[in-house]
């Protein structure tokens, strides 16, 4: 009887000692930001060009910061990389060109995007 209650004591604590494991094994996302004329542009899916008519060139980006860093000056991005070139759509969404060969499309935080 001694050895039933050692062992179910025993599992117990071991059963309490995994519920507090404190493990900081986290992983984090962030959004895809594009800073464009002190304005937040959130990356979203990748699109097929032929849907916008008239896009122009409007720069390259200048800094890439860590993805966890808000990028605060104009063409700086925490997800596209340094040289890449931004484009400007008629609606006033920005599109950068991947190394697939698509475009992604990064809209403002402030229009919603209209499929």
């Amino acid at each position: 009887m001694r050895l039933f209650i050692m062992t179910c004591w025993i599992l117990g604590y071991l059963l309490f000692l995994v519920g507090c494991n404190t493990s900081t094994d986290h992983t984090n996302s962030y959004a895809a930001i594009i800073n464009y004329n002190n304005q937040q542009y959130i990356g979203g899916q990748s699109v097929d060009t032929k849907q916008y008519t008239d896009i122009q060139p409007v720069g390259e980006i200048v800094q890439r910061v860590d993805e966890e860093v808000y990028p605060s000056a104009h063409l700086m991005s925490n997800a596209v990389d340094k040289g890449t070139e931004v484009f400007e759509t008629l609606n006033h969404h920005l599109l950068i060109k991947q190394l697939n060969g698509e475009y992604q499309l990064f809209t403002s935080k402030d229009v919603e995007v209209k499929s």
